[in-house]
């Protein structure tokens, strides 16, 4: 094992470089606790990878006794990349290198105590609590790892295990930390520092949402991401995600959250099967959703919106005999969903996907009652969900009727496929236009640029799919007597 992690390490010229810059700037003096010349280590994931034999990745964690910002500069400039200071109370600075395909982080701070002994005490999980020494594996050819916790037993057995009862004290983002790894790289918690996680989940709330909302996509990203957003639910960390969902668990005779779950299992299973559901558009598919909204990708959003795509049915919900109605309930969600995705510090963009998905989620049903839907009626669908937005909201459709009917919805299922073909060979390449523009709008309406063209807008595009104007004089009294009846109630308020 040794042989072979050194073999990789010295291949990586991330690491020749920080070698390289951590000496330049650091002399070496003899360490007393540890007996080596090393000054720089490499700790935590990428060690972890190399133990669980996966490809180093993306991140590497840099520690030193010396001079961090000097040596993070060096760094940058022998490769071409950018440092700036992370965490001014840490003095840690972080160095970013993008190439043509990936963006590499190399964070660099100092001893958390006297020596990397106490370093790695300080940190979380045994798996993360190993270093290696940069100084040795470039002067003498060896990659010894420092262990001193049984980390790479853990790491065989497959186990996260905390280093000590105060890890998520110290710091929440551990908790949701924890799950991801496992996610990440199939491990197990174990007994103990699982039942910590759940005693303490209200801690959760003491770390920023940022960080929150990084481990939780992280979380969305991963294969199995289902089964680990349950495994969130029954640790009681996800109501400190999404706290709506206690509202979720007193809506008596509907589950909701197994409604939730299985709603993302399905729009998860859609986007694995597109090579046999859809195999001639199947790649455009998974370009589609891999477009990245802020750091996050389409994908993570969507999947975030298939679980949150009923949160408006508490609000709503009425018995009428045996059944249970949720009249208006897209609506509601929609204000929810907006209400989640800004906690969770989504770009303006991503929260207006996720709205438009959870507002419209009804579209495609209704678009399933007619016979043969028209070309007219088909391109109303795509351009009320501007275009490609269509495409989440087609597959979110039958994701939620698959999870409630419990199998596949064919004339539904059927329906998807010739839409998905529709906006691939027809609306991509020559949109419809709308009977008004934006620019017109605000000329014959007197309105500024601003949220209230988008409405006025979407009004016309709802009417124009419901066959109630054809033509731009239909437009104008329909609108005329929109803005007439809401000015007439106090005003129109662009953001409902």
């Amino acid at each position: 094992m040794k042989a072979e992690i050194t073999e990789i390490l010295k291949k990586e010229p991330i690491l020749r470089a920080v070698f390289e810059s951590a000496v330049a700037v650091n002399p070496v003096r003899p360490l007393v606790s540890y007996r080596v010349k090393a000054k720089a280590y490499l700790v935590g994931g990428v060690v972890r990878n190399l133990v669980l034999s996966r490809p180093p990745g993306f991140d590497y964690d840099i520690v030193l006794d010396g001079k961090v910002k000097e040596a993070a500069e060096l760094l940058a400039s022998k490769l071409k990349g950018s440092a700036f200071l992370l965490d001014k109370k840490l003095g840690s600075y972080r160095v970013t290198i993008k190439d043509k395909r990936d963006v590499f982080n190399i964070d660099i701070s100092r001893y958390k105590g006297k020596d990397i002994l106490e370093d790695l005490r300080n940190r979380d999980f045994t798996i993360n609590a190993m270093a290696l020494e940069i100084n040795s594996l470039f002067k003498s050819g060896k990659a010894d790892i420092i262990d001193i916790f049984g980390s790479r037993n853990d790491a065989k057995k497959k186990t996260i295990r905390m280093l000590n009862p105060d890890i998520f004290e110290e710091d929440p983002i551990r908790l949701l930390r924890a799950v991801r790894l496992s996610a990440q790289y199939g491990l197990n918690i174990d007994k103990d520092t699982e039942r910590l996680i759940k005693a303490e989940a209200g801690l959760l709330s003491k770390s920023s949402w940022e960080r929150i909302r990084d481990e939780f996509f992280s979380i969305l990203a991963c294969p199995e991401s289902v089964h680990y957003i349950n495994r969130l639910y029954k640790l009681s960390l996800l109501c400190e995600i999404i706290p709506e969902i206690k509202e979720w668990e007193q809506m008596d005779g509907y589950d909701l959250v197994s409604h939730a779950i299985r709603t993302l299992e399905q729009g998860k299973r859609l986007i694995a099967e597109m090579k046999t559901f859809a195999p001639e558009f199947a790649g455009d598919i998974d370009a589609h959703f891999q477009i990245l909204f802020g750091n996050i990708k389409r994908s993570g959003l969507f999947k975030l919106a298939l679980f949150i795509h009923d949160a408006g049915k508490p609000l709503t919900m009425k018995r009428e005999g045996e059944r249970m109605r949720f009249i208006g309930h897209e609506t509601g969600g929609e204000t929810i969903s907006k209400r989640i995705a800004r906690r969770l510090k989504i770009s303006r963009k991503g929260v207006a996907l996720i709205a438009m998905l959870v507002r419209n989620h009804h579209r495609v049903f209704n678009l399933a009652f007619f016979d043969k839907p028209t070309k007219r009626s088909k391109a109303h669908l795509f351009r009320a969900m501007a275009g490609e937005n269509g495409l989440d909201l087609l597959l979110l459709s039958l994701a939620d009727a698959r999870a409630t009917r419990g199998g596949e919805d064919h004339a539904l299922a059927a329906l998807v496929k010739d839409l998905i073909a529709f906006y691939y060979k027809v609306y991509s390449i020559s949109k419809p236009k709308p009977v008004l523009n934006g620019e017109e709008a605000m000329k014959i309406f007197g309105v500024p640029q601003g949220i209230l063209v988008g409405r006025i807008l979407e009004k016309l595009s709802d009417a124009e799919g419901e066959g109630l104007i054809k033509n731009k004089k239909d437009a104008v009294r329909y609108i005329e007597k929109w803005l007439s009846e809401n000015n007439s109630k106090g005003g129109i308020d662009p953001n409902a």
